[in-house]
């Protein structure tokens, strides 16, 4: 995966846990012109991984 593609996820998982919505938006109008499945699968794992609750 790029790194360009690797530092986009990173900031979505960053945006989604502050909630800035607008933000979330950008990333994602920007990742969408250059994922393909594989890293839709890894944008959601990052994502479950970040917001699991962990007592």
């Amino acid at each position: 995966m790029p790194v360009a593609v690797d530092d986009t996820i990173s900031e979505i998982v960053e945006a989604v846990r502050a909630g800035d919505d607008p933000r979330i938006q950008a990333l994602l109008t920007a990742l969408a012109h250059v994922a393909d499945m594989a890293t839709l699968i890894v944008l959601r794992s990052r994502l479950d991984e970040a917001l699991r609750y962990n007592p």
